[in-house]
């Protein structure tokens, strides 16, 4: 069942063999961070998922995710950080932006945090052109945030407010 959808993407519930074998079929991607001690026991934040499918067919696209991110100590100063990870053969096509915009609007609809944001790699032009086209706005960089290939890298911050809708 798609739990939301719009020209042919649609974002469903995941199994954990859905989330396997878009992991598995993705690849270590360009811009993944170099591999580390995980953060997890460190910081205990949920990390929510919902697969993105093709309505037509329901191959498995990719996955988009969203977590908490604070600026401050009350709700108010929650906001919801937003990725995206897409198999291969999705990329390209506008899936990207598409499953992104759906996101925004269904955490919008659904929660009651006022701030959506997402982070890409300053040399990631094609995820940068897909945050803008789902309607995030750039912000700014993040200078050495991301390690790879033993280098840090810079960040693009984007985000998106409830009122921007």
């Amino acid at each position: 069942m798609t739990a939301l959808e719009r020209d042919g993407v649609g974002l469903v519930e995941p199994t954990q063999e859905d989330i396997e074998q878009v992991k598995a079929a993705g690849g270590r991607g360009d811009f993944d961070a170099d591999p580390g001690e995980p953060v997890r026991d460190l910081i205990r934040v949920p990390i929510h998922r919902l697969l993105v499918v093709d309505t037509a067919t329901g191959e498995r696209l990719g996955l988009v995710n969203w977590l908490p991110v604070m600026y401050g100590p009350t709700t108010g100063c929650v906001a919801w950080n937003i990725g995206i990870g897409l198999v291969p053969s999705a990329r390209g096509r506008g899936v990207g932006s598409i499953a992104q915009r759906l996101l925004v609007e269904h955490l919008f609809a659904t929660t009651p945090y006022d701030r959506i944001e997402a982070d890409t790699d300053v040399d990631n032009i094609a995820e940068q052109k897909a945050l803008a086209n789902a309607g995030l706005r750039r912000e700014g960089v993040i200078r050495g945030a991301h390690p790879r290939g033993g280098v840090r890298h810079d960040m693009v911050k984007f985000g998106i407010l409830r009122t921007d809708l």
